[in-house]
């Protein structure tokens, strides 16, 4: 050992006490005990592909998400094309019929062009009345049938009305056909002919009524009707009232004009 080392070749300060030579026994053993040992080669390649494989793996994690909310904007885009109110032809389908009128809405068809609206009433039974006998019809309107003739009545007329009767027997009326008379809102056809009405429908003003009917029993071999008509007509612009008389089958046995 040189005299100007401060420690030995064991690292142990020469210069000491018992410390110092109990420290360098247990020096020299443990440099024995580990003298045999060679320390494995540094893993370089191992540690430059883990590193890689994390840098690969946070490039992923981070592509993902991106790749995955730009397939849900594609998968969007036609429900987000499909609610616009600005869409191609063929995507908004055949254009309606109807041609827009100066609100914006469809332009009403024409009053003689649109078909009959049913009143919704329900179909009267067929009333019975005996010969001679006043019925009242309502609204101040009575009739009487008789075996050659109908006569009706406006009570609310000055003195009480007069009677206005027509024959079902003269001739004038063919058989087999319906003819109509009106007495201010009442509207009354007259049957002749065979068969056995049980339906009488009236359409006046665009609305189809359907008519009471009122006959005598038996086969008096005429049926008349009456309805109401409660808006007045104009005959210049609107077309006259029609009739159809129908039997219990449904087949037209009548109509006018």
């Amino acid at each position: 050992m040189n005299a100007s080392d401060p420690a030995g070749r064991d690292g142990v300060p020469a210069a000491g006490g018992a410390e110092d030579q109990a420290a360098r026994s247990l020096r020299r053993a443990l440099h024995g005990a580990a003298g045999p040992l060679v320390p494995p080669p540094y893993p370089a390649a191992r540690v430059r592909r883990m590193g890689r494989r994390r840098v690969r793996n946070r490039r992923v994690a981070a592509v993902v998400p991106a790749a995955v909310a730009a397939v849900l904007m594609v998968a969007a885009v036609p429900q987000w094309l499909g609610s616009g109110t600005d869409r191609s032809p063929a995507a908004a389908g055949p254009a309606p019929s109807a041609t827009p009128g100066p609100g914006g809405g469809p332009t009403p068809l024409p009053e003689a062009a649109r078909p009959p609206r049913p009143s919704g009433s329900p179909w009267p039974a067929v009333r019975t009345a005996a010969a001679g006998e006043p019925v009242d019809v309502g609204r101040g309107h009575r009739m009487t049938l008789a075996g050659s003739e109908v006569c009706h009545r406006d009570t609310g007329g000055p003195g009480g009305g007069v009677d206005s009767c027509k024959s079902v027997t003269d001739g004038n009326q063919p058989t087999g056909t319906v003819s109509l008379q009106q007495f201010g809102e009442l509207v009354r056809p007259l049957y002749i002919g065979p068969g056995r009405p049980a339906r009488m429908t009236v359409e006046t003003g665009g609305v189809v009524h359907r008519a009471q009917l009122l006959t005598l029993a038996g086969d008096p071999g005429y049926a008349v009707g009456y309805t109401w008509a409660d808006q007045p007509r104009d005959p210049s612009n609107e077309p006259p009232p029609s009739v159809k008389v129908y039997d219990a089958d449904g087949q037209v046995l009548a109509e006018f004009p």
